[in-house]
This record gives structure tokens, sequence and C-alpha cells, in this order.
């Protein structure tokens, strides 16, 4: 019996592994329920889905999606599951709730986003990542920059050759003036 419920866990996660965006992999020691309770309600207001897994059933179905997670998966092992780079949201979500903790039981062991693996360190550093919309907006900053600057040096030249003709029409004019007296 224990064999059919793995095989349907098993398929459950790949499922939801395949139709996720990103994921964070954290390790929770002795979480209090209160304390699971407030992760639990930070990641649902993000719209981030926590589960908690077991490590040979979650390192199968990420391994059914060629992704190495095996050195994550240690220890009892918690997901929480985002569309797009939603674990992006998630791990600041964490990292803020570690540092406001005092000896917080959580530990951030890896992660995935966009296909890509993130297991020890480099996971730690995935709050540290910007979102589509920072990345997108310092694209066009950095675009708009030097357009910006060569559109104020055409506009500059133009406007100083129109002053230099100003200049002269005026110049010729109180000529004009004073010849005519």
């Amino acid at each position: 019996m224990p064999n059919i419920v793995n095989e349907i866990l098993l398929t459950d996660l790949t499922r939801e592994f395949r139709s996720m965006g990103s994921c964070v992999v954290v390790e929770f020691g002795k979480l209090k329920p209160q304390h699971d309770r407030e992760i639990r309600g930070q990641l649902r207001a993000a719209g981030i889905r926590y589960r908690v897994v077991r490590n040979r059933l979650a390192s199968r179905a990420f391994a059914a999606l060629d992704l190495d997670m095996g050195p994550a998966m240690s220890g009892r092992c918690g997901i929480a599951i985002a569309q797009k780079e939603g674990a992006i949201q998630a791990a600041k979500i964490l990292r803020d709730w570690i540092k406001k903790t005092k000896d917080a039981p959580i530990v951030i062991k890896g992660g995935v986003v966009e296909g890509a693996a993130y297991v020890g360190t480099a996971a730690q550093l995935i709050a540290d990542l910007p979102d589509r919309n920072t990345v997108n907006t310092q694209i066009v900053s950095a675009m708009s920059g030097p357009a910006r600057s060569l559109a104020s040096i055409v506009s500059a030249v133009a406007g100083g050759l129109a002053r230099c003709i100003q200049a002269k029409v005026d110049a010729q004019s109180k000529g004009g003036d004073a010849a005519a007296s």
C-alpha cells in the first residue's frame, strides 16, 4: 500500500514542479506552530504555495526535470512554489523572517529560478536577485540615458545656432537703425 501512495505523491510533485515557475527549498528544524503559521501566511499573501515534502520523492521529481537538487534535499524540507520568478519574492520573505526571528530554525538550501537550479550558498543569494520589473527598468534606464544625452546635445547645437542667427539679425537691425538716423 505505501508504494501506491508514494507513486501518487511522486506523480503529484512531478506535475506541480513541471507547472511551477520557480521554487525555494528550505530545511526546517524544530519549527514552532506559530512560526509555521506566520511563514505560511506571509507566503500565501504573496501568492506562493508552501508544502512539506519527502526528500526522496522531491529529489526524484526534480530529477525528472533534469534538476540536481540532491544536496539541498537533506533534513526536513519544505518547498515554496511560485509562478514565474516568484521564488525571488519567496526567498526575500524567508530571509527577512530568518533575520527577524531569533534562533530561526529555517535555512534556505536550494532553489529553482527560470529553470536553473541553485544549491548551497548560491541559493541564499536568490533573495538578492532583482525581479523582472526591476531588471526591465534598469535596462530601459541604461538604454535611454545615452539617447537622452544625444538629444540634449543635438538640441543644444540647434539652439546655439538659432541664438547666433538671432544675434546677427539683432546686430543688423541695430546697425540699420543707427544708419537711418
